[in-house]
């Protein structure tokens, strides 16, 4: 690849504002360790990885996307594992292979990073920006998703928020997505391929960080769930239950438990926090104050910075994002 593997810039919004990846010291014991430079990122082009060495999945994925450089290039990758860290601390194709044995096709690999959000390049080099797309098709930057999810609700929001109509401010967004780790995950009723039991996220946030006209900084949150199609699929044992009513009173997180699977919800980044145990960087949250928000889909078309339409059919796109 001709672009270089740096991974996630915290100066990428420029001025005086650093976006920090999450801290993450909550997972100090279970992170999947890079034999390359024996630290805890693994780094691709424009977007670095903390991975769960127990779980599979990653902690944080977080990503650099400038908006106004994006590329239309060929859609093409296939997820492989990455050499830096041990195959049990990933996962494969023949684990999705068994997640599918159950009801074909109904499990994805689901990016974390998506392909077209480092699907750019600072001078417009449609091969660099090609080759940042692939870089995206590593399994520590996936999660198992169903259909349901990553192709509807999960989707839909990164179009939304990435993409939103194609505005071109602000040019430049950092986000941070990934899986919430719970213990009370369930497990999911097909081993992995060396015989281990899968506990399958349920629950998945996404943060952004922007500068907004008054040059200050700016983050919103958003979380989605499939506990019930994957419930609605006979897919998983379900380990215990929670404590709904003390849930409720600590931190509202009783409406995650249950979710909708066609809603999509705008939270405060305080309650992903509680969720998660990350601790995110300060900044301006217009929903911090405001109980989680379903969010609305509508059809709509899709235009270029260019305000040339770019795709012909309508979109989805989620509707009453506060940001």
């Amino acid at each position: 690849m001709t672009t270089s593997m740096k991974g996630f810039n915290i100066d990428f919004l420029g001025g005086e504002f650093q976006v920090m990846i999450p801290d993450y010291k909550a997972y100090a014991n279970d992170i999947a360790i890079n034999k390359d430079t024996s630290n805890d990122e693994l780094d691709y082009i424009y977007y670095s990885v903390i991975q769960s060495k127990t779980r599979r999945v990653p902690i944080i994925s977080a990503s650099n996307i400038f908006r106004i450089n994006f590329e239309k290039v060929d859609r093409s990758g296939n997820f492989k594992r990455d050499q830096r860290i041990g195959d049990h601390e990933q996962l494969s194709s023949n684990d999705y292979k068994y997640f599918n044995s159950i009801k074909a096709a109904v499990i994805e690999k689901g990016h974390m990073t998506k392909r077209e959000d480092v699907q750019w390049d600072y001078s417009g080099n449609q091969m660099n920006a090609q080759n940042a797309a692939i870089s995206t098709f590593f399994y520590p930057n996936a999660s198992p998703q169903h259909d349901s999810l990553n192709n509807g609700p999960w989707k839909h929001l990164e179009n939304s928020v990435i993409i939103k109509g194609r505005v071109p401010q602000p040019a430049k967004i950092s986000v941070f997505t990934g899986p919430v780790l719970d213990q009370l995950d369930p497990e999911f009723k097909v081993k992995l391929e060396d015989g281990t039991t899968f506990k399958i996220p349920v629950l998945f946030w996404k943060v952004i960080y922007y500068l907004k006209e008054d040059k200050k900084l700016y983050r919103a949150g958003f979380l989605m769930g499939q506990i019930n199609p994957l419930r609605r699929d006979n897919l998983i044992n379900e380990i215990g239950t929670r404590d709904f009513e003390i849930v409720e009173k600590k931190s509202s997180l009783k409406p995650f438990l249950e979710f909708k699977e066609d809603e999509n919800y705008q939270v405060p980044v305080s309650l992903i926090e509680n969720l998660t145990k990350l601790k995110f960087q300060y900044a301006i949250d217009r929903h911090e104050n405001i109980k989680p928000t379903v969010l609305k889909l509508e059809q709509v078309q899709i235009r270029g910075f260019d305000k040339e339409t770019t795709a012909q059919e309508p979109m989805m796109e989620v509707i009453g994002l506060l940001v």
